[in-house]
């Protein structure tokens, strides 16, 4: 009999432990304050591709005021030409408005909708359910 209060003894202090640690994540915002930080993260990452992609359109921008990249479009895009210059247009035998037909949705298999019960705990845990992606 005396083997049932030792086990006691171990066994309640672990009990409260969780207890308190599941009270503690359900109580302070832990789960959103790294659920913010991911999406800090990911809007960061978001702002450096469209600084990116706008330092690209800004020299894109130079480019158009110069007259040779005038004369490149316009010869390229509108089939432009000076005078005395004769203009060809050579097409190709395959069409090249053909598109291509989709997939039949058989042969799709669908990505399984999620990793069992520890990965959800986890995610619950982590915040990852609060942030998409």
């Amino acid at each position: 009999m005396a083997k049932k209060p030792k086990r006691r003894r171990w066994f309640i202090p672990v009990l409260l432990v969780a207890g308190l640690l599941v009270a503690a994540a359900n109580v302070f915002p832990v789960r959103q304050l790294i659920s913010l930080n991911r999406d800090v993260q990911a809007r960061e990452v978001q702002l450096l591709e469209i600084q990116e992609e706008n330092a690209r359109l800004e020299r894109e921008i130079e480019a158009l005021h110069s007259p040779t990249e005038i004369e490149r479009i316009a010869r390229t895009d509108f089939g432009y030409v000076r005078p005395g210059e004769i203009s060809y247009v050579v097409f190709s035998p395959e069409d090249p408005l053909a598109v291509a037909a989709p997939e039949p949705l058989e042969d799709q298999v669908p990505a399984p909708a999620s990793g069992g019960f520890w990965e959800a705990l986890w995610d619950y845990l982590t915040g990852r359910d609060l942030v998409d992606g």
